[in-house]
């Protein structure tokens, strides 16, 4: 079933996208690419070697156990989300994104379930997070022009409270409009072995974004990614040159349409056990 129902009004079709290469980057979900090792030590999530002079990554490894707190809120290994990297080339965004919950977790807030946010995006870091890009079903790698974000469950101070979540961390998007697609995988084969929790299961999720869908925006922004309890989230600020995005142009501004999201995702509800 499709994660959103969708009415797309748009003047043309996009038919072609950028090609995705940089170094020796490949999105299929294989971080070895990004000079992460798998050898069961802390060094495992510090890359060996240089692919790209703009890098930028954030490591939070927590350990699985029954029930831990991780931030703002709980849920062990299930809920952990570990370590973020980033960088960009003349015309992508690289992301690489690892954590302990599975692409196929239901969202079923009933039942103390949550499944996977989407990436959010905020230039300026003020905390408007004005781009989403989608991590799972059809339309995994598409990316929006924000118009409304789903929150978590923690408000502020880290407290259940989800009538007053903390807007710091949103999850999944709500509404926005359509302003290009990227390649992105989302692994549901875990692997072990890497960090200091050598027993701890893995997922990663992987995109390449054209920097074009940016048009307009540049210089310092953030990328946040948590699930839809926001049990545990990350934030990464690495920098968008302005000659790196390209002047917005007629025909690409009538090659997109707008996408209407009504009702994909019910706001959470409940504490995760």
């Amino acid at each position: 079933m499709s994660r959103f129902n969708a009415v797309f009004a748009g003047l043309f079709a996009l038919t072609t996208m950028l090609p995705v290469h940089a170094a020796s980057i490949v999105v299929d979900g294989n971080v070895s690419d990004w000079g992460l090792s798998r050898n069961g030590n802390a060094n495992d999530w510090i890359p060996n070697r240089v692919i790209s002079s703009n890098l930028e990554y954030i490591i939070e490894d927590q350990t699985g156990g029954a029930s831990v707190r991780l931030f703002p809120g709980w849920g062990g290994q299930a809920y952990d989300v570990e370590a973020l990297y980033a960088f960009t080339n003349t015309s992508h965004l690289f992301i690489a994104l690892i954590t302990g919950l599975s692409p196929n977790t239901p969202n079923n807030p009933a039942a103390n379930s949550y499944g996977p946010g989407d990436f959010a995006i905020d230039f300026g870091s003020d905390g408007s997070f004005e781009f989403g890009i989608e991590t799972t079903g059809a339309n995994a790698g598409a990316v929006f022009r924000i118009s409304e974000w789903a929150y978590g469950l923690w408000d502020s101070l880290g407290n259940y409270n989800p009538t007053n979540p903390d807007r710091r961390h949103p999850t999944s998007i709500l509404a926005g409009i359509l302003v290009g697609d990227g390649d992105l995988i989302y692994t549901d084969t875990p692997f072990k072995n890497m960090g200091v929790h050598r027993n701890d299961a893995h997922y990663v999720i992987e995109a390449a974004i054209p920097l074009s869908v940016f048009t307009g925006f540049s210089g310092k922004f953030d990328i946040h990614w948590t699930m839809n309890c926001a049990n545990d989230a990350l934030l990464l600020d690495p920098f968008l040159p302005p000659s790196a995005v390209p002047e917005p142009s007629i025909i690409a501004l009538l090659a997109f349409g707008i996408l209407a999201l009504s009702n994909r995702r019910s706001a959470p509800a409940g504490q995760p056990a």
